[in-house]
């Protein structure tokens, strides 16, 4: 990806993976007796209906689908082939999870939340893993999948769900940075060359 056209996709996938885990905390703090656990209860507990701040957690579910969904179809237009078509699959399933996931939450007992839950999950995942350009980006998502497979075999069911969630706000977060950083020294090597040319 050009970074000198494209830092503004860094940035947009930087502010997408932070805004997730921070309006999650804020969700989370606001439950009292008994306080949330994170190892145990499952993200979308935060966004039920009883939750005291279930607005902040599922506008956080619903930004992180359209951020995502930014980044990953500008990185699949420059894409080629396959990879192209995978990672506008993988990235609308994600996109279109997360807003199930918010729309119909888990009070409302509705299967779209669980259909939901998994294109979220794998897709993101997924997509994660066919738009890393950087071999070790793909490392979380790969780990998130593997996190995936634990949610429901364990009493530490937000433990695995978060392995599996937070693979992908930290991807975003790295990828972001890894397009800034790039940005920067493309910017950086310019100016060198005009000021070599002086």
């Amino acid at each position: 990806m050009n970074s000198g056209r494209s830092w503004w996709v860094g940035l947009v996938a930087l502010v997408t993976g932070v805004q997730y885990p921070v309006l999650e905390a804020v969700a989370a703090s606001a439950w009292t007796g008994p306080p949330y656990r994170y190892p145990v209860d499952y993200i979308s507990d935060l966004g039920a209906s009883g939750s005291p701040l279930a607005v902040v957690m599922n506008a956080a579910f619903v930004l992180q689908g359209l951020g995502f969904l930014v980044v990953g179809l500008v990185v699949a237009r420059r894409a080629g082939g396959a990879r192209r078509h995978l990672l506008v699959v993988f990235t609308a399933c994600h996109a279109v999870g997360n807003v199930l996931v918010a729309g119909f939450p888990s009070s409302s007992g509705s299967v779209l939340h669980v259909v939901g839950a998994v294109l979220a999950i794998v897709g993101g995942n997924l997509a994660a893993i066919t738009a890393s350009h950087v071999r070790w980006l793909a490392l979380p998502p790969a780990l998130g999948l593997v996190s995936a497979l634990f949610i429901s075999r364990s009493e530490f069911h937000g433990l695995w769900e978060r392995g599996s969630v937070y693979s992908i706000t930290l991807w975003e977060i790295a990828f972001g940075v890894v397009l800034l950083l790039a940005h920067r020294r493309e910017r950086a090597g310019r100016r060198l060359g005009e000021s070599a040319a002086l």
